[in-house]
């Protein structure tokens, strides 16, 4: 059987959005490269990431605004927002007169912008195609971030070493435009509830839907928010390990595999969608991910490291597909921006915390855990090695085996009948059982 069209209308609003996410991450690193050289100073860094994504969680009780405008308007208005920083910090490039409390006001204003666009862009892939092509759909989805991690590091450096800041945030401007035009140019059908729940467009509705047919959504909200809490645990100590194995100039090459591993999953997510066994393909994607990570973490090899960091992350955008695909699936069409939002929104709350619990949990217990005469170089150390970027690996491996349990544990719950897609073969309807009748 062919695979589902996606269609004009879908990939033009993709390729603007896709291009606008790559001129993000440019943007994003190129500043902070750029702080970071004019100021000599790290902990600019940490309030320029801080700044940007503090909006996610400040948004969240305005969220309900996504579900109360149209989606087209809603993702223009966040694009248009967005913008407002790097275009004031651009003409005051281009005077002389840009000053770093700039940049960061920027990336704030930024955040606070995206935090509404991407819910809505989220929410308005049914409205872009059939319903039967929604899972590839998320799964191409998937490929601007991955691209943004390949391609954004290099053009940021390359353009603030060749013609400074101000060439960066002319091509965060610049996507910005082709993202507008993309989405303005298109026709975004109107979306249809034939769901019986009541819904005011309030946190409480969405509220009250999920303490009863929602339910099974609310493990699923945890085991996300487990997730992105873990990845940054994964982000720290992959960035130990890589610098510890491969030194200062090779450690890159970790994370460019990553991203192009990412890429790769997420090309073929587009091309296969995801199973009717909607959570057997994020279970899977779970257990995948932590294989992945335990072995980068389980000797001190630099191909090991690669290896295993492009096993695991290669299946991060199977189980993001997923997760979308159950949503559009699950959640009545008039929620699903507050869905989104409340998604992204614990998702950056946690980021943050898991960063600062990671580096502390490295630096202060698990490296002199694992130094030649630490607590455990004569038991874990057997097997991991010791040394100093040994405590990195041991946390990396105690991620990967977390997210194994999450994996095995999730296939086997109750929800995985709950909300597997049902096929015409199987049922009279077109609804997963144990849940209301909602529009996919």
């Amino acid at each position: 059987m062919s695979s589902p069209a996606l269609g004009r209308r879908f990939l033009t609003v993709w390729g603007g959005q896709t291009l606008s996410a790559i001129g993000s991450v440019i943007s994003g690193v190129g500043v902070a490269v750029y702080v970071f050289v004019e100021t000599g100073n790290a902990a600019w860094l940490g309030v320029l990431a801080a700044l940007a994504s503090l909006p996610y969680v400040l948004a969240t009780p305005f969220l309900t605004l996504t579900d109360r405008f149209p989606r087209r308007t809603v993702m223009i208005a966040g694009d248009a927002f967005a913008v407002i920083g790097p275009a004031v910090a651009f003409v005051l490039a281009l005077g002389g007169r840009l000053e770093i409390w700039h940049l960061a006001v920027a990336g704030f204003l930024g955040g606070v912008g995206s935090s509404f666009q991407w819910p809505a862009a989220q929410a308005a892939v049914p409205a872009l195609v059939e319903p039967d092509a929604i899972p590839r759909a998320n799964g191409l989805n998937q490929l601007g971030p991955a691209a943004g991690i390949v391609l954004g590091p290099v053009l940021a450096t390359l353009l603030v070493a060749s013609w400074g800041i101000e060439a960066v945030l002319l091509v965060d401007l610049a996507t910005f435009l082709v993202a507008v035009t993309a989405t303005l140019s298109v026709r975004f059908d109107d979306a249809t509830d034939d769901s019986e729940v009541a819904d005011d467009g309030s946190w409480a509705s969405l509220s009250a839907w999920l303490r009863t047919d929602g339910r099974p959504l609310i493990t699923l909200l945890g085991v996300m928010a487990t997730v992105n809490f873990l990845l940054a645990f994964f982000n720290v100590s992959v960035l130990v390990i890589a610098t510890d194995l491969g030194g200062t100039a090779r450690a890159g090459l970790v994370m460019g595999a990553a991203g192009a591993a990412m890429i790769v999953g997420s090309l073929v997510s587009a091309r296969l969608g995801v199973a009717a066994d909607r959570i057997k393909t994020f279970s899977l994607g779970l257990i995948a991910a932590g294989g992945g990570f335990v072995l980068a973490a389980v000797r001190p090899s630099f191909i090991l490291v690669i290896v295993g960091v492009v096993l695991g992350l290669a299946a991060v955008p199977a189980l993001n597909a997923a997760t979308s695909t159950i949503y559009h699936e699950q959640v009545p069409a008039s929620m699903q921006g507050r869905m989104f939002g409340l998604r992204t929104s614990l998702g950056r709350s946690l980021e943050p915390i898991g960063a600062i619990s990671a580096g502390l949990l490295v630096a202060h217990v698990a490296v002199p855990a694992m130094r030649v005469d630490g607590a455990l170089s004569g038991s874990v150390g057997v097997v991991f090695g010791v040394g100093e970027g040994r405590g990195a690996a041991l946390v990396l491996a105690l991620v990967g085996v977390i997210l194994v349990v999450l994996g095995v544990r999730l296939a086997a719950s109750p929800i995985r009948a709950q909300l597997r897609r049902a096929e015409p073969d199987e049922s009279s309807v077109s609804n997963p059982p144990n849940i209301d009748p909602l529009p996919v």
